[in-house]
């Protein structure tokens, strides 16, 4: 056996050198052949008998073999069917050469015992070239196809064997964990039976692992929360399978029929075509104990804060009570002190023009006597000016806070029930209602005439507030230490630009008024220790005048 030129690049497929066996038992047979193949592509293998080839294919692979027919010893035909026999080499392409007969039943036994093709001498050396050249192509596409299988069967390998490392080390931390783990892990078939459980069932449970492989793990809970007595397989399911995946509360019950809470966490999964599941038993007294003291501690906190946040509101409404009282009190006796300096200086200057306006009334009630003197008319409305002249003197006067006020005890529902048929008379002139809503009030000390001057002024600015039909309503009552006098209108409001300036002198809405009204009825309060409020809106005015109790 010869071969030529042995060198073998491993680096990559494709240039490495293909291994062709030639097998003829005549050297110039193998020469010509030689000299037909010799490419830098090629190593060409020649080997002089059947036995020869065979143990060259022991050595080394080859892509394709061209055989001889004619042979001593093993023929082409026996050395072909040797060779298609071993499995390494059964896939190897034979092409027959030979000048013996060309029928077709010696091609076909060749074909039979494994034969490709056939070549008969003298052979054409260009064919003979490019069907070499087809099967090494063959080859090669196959001996890449096989590297890369092989490659890719090495990934798979090292993915396998680290899987497999994988798997190994997660199996054996996983029973460390288990047997070290202090919750119970239980799992069971789809019909309840526990199939395995960890050490800790014996120390949260008291069974060993023997007593409880094969019950059913509906044993180890309780029908319902704070029940004794195990809970029925069914009920277990109906129970817990909702919440497959989620930590719920529950009740587990130990050997010794005592129970304790716990949170249970159940998984599910399918193992060679069974369901099994796996239930992790967490006991939370402690952190149940804890819940319990912080709950407590919570709802003890909360009181604290609810009692400590009702003395602030409490408090704080007492403060803005106080500093509305405050400002109120302020601006009260702000216009007091307003009302004050006009009555003073009225006071002041009252003697001086009530004495010329007296010397004037004198002369005109001699001339309205004298029919040749001025016309009764001129006279007569002269002397209404000074009676209309000196009543606002009189309303001067009394602003004053030093106007001196005749109280006595009496009833504030007798002076309104006197001075009612003149309201009435008042709104029924007007084409208005007024109504009396009085309740039994105790006596106080007031000044009858002054009272009566309060309510006409405001009853009166009242009447002129509503249009035809509406209503005007005076009501007394008591209210703690206070007895209240109400009188409320059916008019349109007040705004609350004027609302802001009422009971400043002189300050009026009316054509014709003086703006001393009610600047007279803040007066008269004050001098009587009362307090006058107003309510006001699209429905109307109320005026409170709050009186003290004796």
């Amino acid at each position: 056996m010869e071969q030529k030129d042995s060198t073998v690049n491993l680096n990559s497929t494709t240039a490495q050198k293909v291994n062709i066996l030639m097998v003829d038992n005549h050297p110039e047979n193998l020469l010509a052949l030689e000299a037909v193949l010799t490419s830098p592509n090629y190593h060409l293998v020649s080997a002089t008998s059947g036995y020869a080839a065979l143990k060259c294919l022991l050595k080394q692979e080859c892509a394709v073999i061209l055989l001889d027919v004619q042979m001593p010893g093993l023929n082409g035909f026996e050395t072909a069917k040797l060779i298609k026999e071993r499995e390494k080499t059964k896939h190897i392409p034979i092409i027959f050469i030979t000048a013996i007969s060309q029928d077709m039943e010696h091609v076909q036994h060749g074909y039979s015992v494994g034969a490709i093709d056939y070549i008969f001498k003298p052979f054409h050396p260009e064919t003979l070239k490019q069907k070499i050249e087809k099967f090494v192509e063959i080859y090669q596409i196959h001996k890449e196809s096989e590297l890369q299988r092989s490659a890719e069967l090495n990934v798979v390998n090292k993915r396998l064997d680290q899987t497999t490392l994988d798997l190994q080390r997660s199996e054996a931390l996983a029973k460390v964990i288990s047997d070290t783990l202090l919750d119970t892990i239980v799992t069971f078939d789809g019909e309840g039976g526990i199939l395995s459980v960890n050490p800790a069932v014996k120390t949260m449970f008291g069974y060993h692992e023997e007593e409880i492989v094969g019950e059913s793990v509906s044993n180890l809970f309780v029908k319902v929360m704070g029940d004794n007595g195990n809970c029925s397989p069914d009920l277990f399911f109906s129970l817990f399978k909702p919440f497959i995946g989620s930590v719920m509360e529950s009740v587990a019950l130990r050997k010794d029929d005592s129970h304790f809470p716990a949170d249970i966490q159940i998984g599910e999964a399918a193992v060679g075509g069974q369901q099994i599941f796996v239930c992790t038993i967490r006991d939370v007294t402690e952190r149940k104990q804890m819940e319990e003291v912080k709950r407590q501690q919570f709802n003890q906190m909360e009181k604290m804060v609810k009692d400590r946040t009702l003395e602030l509101v409490l408090a704080n409404e007492q403060l803005q009570k106080e500093i509305e009282e405050r400002n109120k009190m302020t601006e009260h006796l702000s216009r007091l002190d307003r009302l004050n300096l006009i009555g003073e200086m009225a006071a002041g200057i009252a003697h001086e023009i009530r004495n010329p306006m007296t010397t004037v009334s004198g002369f005109l009630q001699v001339a309205r006597s004298d029919s040749e003197g001025l016309p009764q008319e001129i006279v007569n409305l002269m002397l209404d000016e000074l009676s209309r002249a000196n009543s606002i003197i009189t309303e001067f006067l009394n602003l004053a806070k030093n106007k001196v006020s005749y109280k006595k005890i009496q009833n504030l529902n007798t002076i309104i029930d006197a001075l009612f048929p003149l309201i009435q008379a008042e709104a029924l002139r007007a084409r208005k209602q007024a109504i009396l809503n009085l309740h039994k009030c105790p006596d106080i000390s007031i000044d009858e005439k002054e009272i009566r001057q309060l309510i006409l002024n405001i009853v009166l600015n009242g009447l002129d507030a509503m249009s035809s039909g509406g209503q005007l309503t005076i009501k007394t009552y008591v209210e703690e230490q206070e007895v209240i006098l109400e009188i409320k209108d059916q008019g349109t409001g007040i705004s609350s630009e004027v609302l802001e300036k009422i009971g400043t002198p002189f300050f009026t809405t009316k054509e014709n008024g003086t703006g001393l009204g009610l600047a007279i009825c803040y007066s008269v309060a004050d001098r009587h220790q009362a307090d006058i409020d107003i309510e006001t809106g699209e429905e109307g005015t109320a005026f409170f005048i709050r009186f003290k109790k004796i």
